[in-house]
């Protein structure tokens, strides 16, 4: 009789003798003898010595001294781990064939030899291993090991990509670090492909980490990196140093099935239309784009000197300056930086400089020019001081002098200032000259105003008048276009108020009293003197004012008061001189006449009556 066993089944034979003569075995060669006659001595298995563990050492190709492999290879080859499917085929013994997983403790059990742990071996450490221990069994064994099937595998990915986190790369994809790259969402135009690192934790706790270069391969048409990726592997994506060597084209990025389509959120501060928080498409990341769609400089912006913030993985910040505005006056194209996640880019202003202001003209004809309003304040001689909004296309000195209702005649054009607040307590200040062009007829200067800027009419001081056409500033553009003049006829018995051009003299305020019967030899001329706070009063003759007479026929200014009749001067004059309290400005003046007016029945009585 003959009993057959299979391979298997001599595990629980391992170091044991056979009885003599019962069992013949029949292995297909696996002691590599022939069928032994009954009276043969039995055979003895190729066991090990009592107490001692057969010995496994890796290949020693790829090792540094302590035969510890270098990071070099251990990246480059793939590691074993529960759930990888290996496939073992033992020459000339087919039921020694292994075709399964390996289990989550790292093992596989195969016939003869049992359970082995594979965890953390190579294809070629394990195969070796396979090797080793069925040579206590078999002579010469020759095995081949392959990898079925790839367990999936669990990274991490962080950096510029579109979707940091945790990612499990399928089974029917290659675990490449273009693959999780692709998987995370792609990586962002400012991503530093040249720089990738992978992070990977070894079974001893021993961390390694090496750099890939992904960069140069899209650059050049190479093949990526085809490292494989394991378990717990981290993949980090380097954001670009602002200060990055311009041969790095992340355009190139873009132009590749790696590039992220996420947008990316930026600030824009400073000099824009509407300054705020951005988010922007994958195809519109630079410096350009995020100005545009903030909605485009002012007219104060220094191009010159446009600052990125940028905060690096490692928290570090740092800063880059461009310069914008050599390009848009030499017509070349502008710098081609990329934005990342989180950059700030900062507008500065640019000082005030009426002898430099052709570059806010540049600005305001370019496409980069913000179409958004501003708000500018007016102070100082003018008719109605205040906070104004001015139109992009309109943020010129002149125009806010219109719009505040023109300049009063005691306004000195030869030294209007405007006031610029650069930041941090600092300012700057332009001095215009506004009067000599208008006295030569030349342009006036060009001077654009920027978003908070303050425009100061300063007062014509006493003296100072001798060379100032004050006519010349009266009729022009620049001024109040009317005054208000209040007459008060004692030949016509009534008071009110007239309202004549800017200019005016007092000749022209005649034509509204009845001049045949006004005594034109005795008018008053009354006006607010605020340096004074009181009224002062002035006799003219009307007559020679209409003959001609330059002394008799001053300009007339705003809320003058003329009074024409001797008995009617001779009372006004009295109310001002009784009224024992000071004008405290122009109101006060102008209330003080409207009393009088309100009360013409008794101002214009006859003398001598009761009233």
């Amino acid at each position: 009789m003959m009993i057959k066993f299979s391979p298997y089944h001599l595990l629980s034979l391992t170091g044991a003798s056979l009885p003599t003569g019962t069992i013949t075995l029949i292995m297909a060669g696996i002691l590599n003898t022939t069928q032994l006659p009954t009276n043969a001595q039995t055979p003895q298995l190729l066991s090990p010595p009592p107490n001692s563990t057969p010995s496994f050492n890796p290949p020693a190709s790829g090792t540094r001294q302590g035969g510890v492999p270098q990071t070099s290879d251990l990246f480059r080859t793939y590691r074993l781990g529960p759930g990888d499917q290996i496939f073992v085929q033992v020459f000339r013994y087919p039921d020694l064939t292994f075709n399964g997983q390996i289990n989550p403790e790292g093992k596989i059990i195969m016939p003869l030899i049992g359970s082995l742990s594979v965890q953390g071996l190579t294809l070629e450490q394990a195969q070796e291993l396979i090797q080793v221990r069925l040579s206590q069994f078999i002579r010469d064994p020759i095995v081949t090991l392959a990898l079925a099937a790839q367990r999936p595998v669990n990274i991490a990915i962080t950096g510029e990509v579109g979707q940091p986190g945790f990612y499990v790369i399928p089974t029917n994809i290659q675990p490449r670090i273009a693959s999780a790259i692709i998987l995370a969402g792609g990586a962002n135009p400012t991503a530093d492909l040249r720089f990738v690192r992978i992070r990977r934790t070894l079974n001893d706790g021993t961390v390694l980490e090496r750099n890939f270069d992904l960069f140069t391969p899209l650059q050049s048409g190479g093949e990526l990196p085809s490292e494989r990726l394991e378990d717990g592997d981290v993949i980090i994506i380097p954001k670009q140093d602002i200060t990055t060597a311009p041969s790095y084209n992340p355009q190139i990025i873009s132009q590749s099935n790696l590039a992220s389509n996420r947008p990316i959120s930026v600030t824009v501060a400073g000099e824009v239309g509407r300054p705020g928080f951005y988010p922007l498409p994958p195809q519109s990341v630079r410096v350009f784009d995020a100005l545009q769609i903030a909605g485009g400089l002012t007219a104060a912006s220094d191009l010159s000197s446009i600052k990125i913030r940028r905060t690096l993985s490692d928290g570090s910040v740092i800063e880059q300056t461009l310069d914008f505005l050599t390009p848009l006056t030499t017509g070349t194209l502008p710098p081609a930086f990329r934005l990342s996640e989180g950059d700030v880019i900062f507008i500065p202003k640019r000082e005030i400089s009426s002898a430099g202001d052709e570059i806010s003209a540049l600005i305001g004809r370019s496409t980069l020019a913000s179409q958004t309003g501003i708000q500018v304040t007016v102070t100082g001689e003018i008719a109605k001081p205040g906070f104004y909004p001015l139109q992009a296309n309109a943020s010129r000195v002149s125009d806010v002098l219109l719009l505040a209702g023109g300049i009063t005649q005691t306004a000195d054009l030869r030294a209007v200032r405007v006031r610029r607040s650069l930041g941090e307590g600092r300012y700057s200040e332009e001095t215009l000259d506004l009067f000599t062009p208008l006295q030569n007829s030349q342009p006036l200067p060009d001077l654009r105003l920027a978003n908070g800027d303050a425009v100061i009419v300063p007062r014509l001081e006493p003296g100072t008048d001798a060379a100032y056409d004050r006519r010349l500033i009266a009729r022009s553009t620049l001024a109040k276009p009317t005054i208000n003049v209040r007459i008060l006829s004692y030949p016509s018995g009534a008071a009110g108020t007239v309202s004549l051009p800017n200019g005016s003299s007092f000749a022209d305020a005649l034509n509204n009293i009845p001049l045949d019967r006004a005594n034109l030899r005795s008018i008053a001329l009354i006006r607010f003197d605020p340096e004074q706070g009181k009224a002062v009063s002035q006799d003219l003759d009307g007559k020679e004012a209409l003959l001609g007479d330059p002394t008799q026929n001053p300009m007339l200014q705003d809320n003058d008061v003329i009074v024409v009749g001797r008995n009617l001067v001779a009372r006004i004059s009295y109310a001002l001189n009784t009224f024992t309290q000071p004008f405290r400005d122009i109101l006060g003046f102008l209330l003080f006449f409207e009393s009088l007016s309100n009360s013409a029945t008794n101002l214009f009585a006859p003398p001598g009556t009761n009233r």
